[in-house]
C-alpha cells in the first residue's frame, strides 16, 4: 500500500509541475501579445529574467519554474540536480565539461562518477518525455569523464 500512495504523490506532483509550466508559458505569451498590442519594441522585463543565468544570458533555462525551454516547449525539472546539470551545460554550449567541475559546481562535492552518469541519463528521460527528443539525445557524454550539450 505505501508504494501505491508513494506513486499516486508523484504523480500528482508531476502534475501540479506541469501545470505550472504551462501556466508559465501562457503567461509568457500573453505578456508577448499585449506588447504587440501597446506596440512595445522591447521585450518584457518578465522575460528579459526568465531567460538570465548570472549575467549570461541562457534561453534555454527558465530559473524561476527550474523547466528546459526548447522549441516553444517547457519541460519541468523542478529545483533538483537534473535542473543544476542541465543549467550548468547549457551554460557551456559544444564545450565538454569535466566531471571535477560537474561535482563541484553541481553537487558542491566529491561524489562518485556513476552519479554523474545516473543524473545524465534520467535527464535525458525526461526531456524525452516532455517532448525534447533532438535536445536529449544532445547531452554528450562520449569523452570519458566530461558531459557537453551539444549546439550547432
Amino acid at each position: 500500500m505505501q508504494i501505491e500512495r508513494m506513486r499516486a504523490i508523484r504523480e500528482a506532483l508531476a502534475t501540479l509541475a506541469s501545470s505550472h509550466a504551462i501556466a508559465v508559458q501562457q503567461l509568457e505569451l500573453a505578456i508577448e501579445l499585449l506588447n504587440q498590442e501597446i506596440g512595445s519594441d522591447e521585450e518584457s522585463t518578465t522575460i528579459q529574467t526568465f531567460r538570465m543565468i548570472g549575467s549570461k544570458p541562457n534561453s534555454l533555462v527558465d530559473p524561476h519554474s527550474q523547466s528546459v525551454l526548447w522549441k516553444g516547449r517547457i519541460c519541468f525539472l523542478g529545483n533538483n540536480l537534473l535542473f543544476r546539470f542541465f543549467e550548468r551545460i547549457s551554460r557551456s554550449p559544444n564545450q565538454f565539461i569535466s566531471y571535477d567541475v560537474l561535482l563541484d559546481e553541481v553537487w558542491g562535492g566529491q561524489r562518485e562518477n556513476s552519479s554523474i552518469r545516473g543524473v545524465a541519463k534520467r535527464l535525458r528521460d525526461r526531456l524525452a518525455l516532455g517532448g525534447m527528443a533532438e535536445l536529449s539525445c544532445a547531452i554528450d557524454g562520449s569523452n570519458s569523464g566530461f558531459y557537453r550539450l551539444i549546439l550547432v
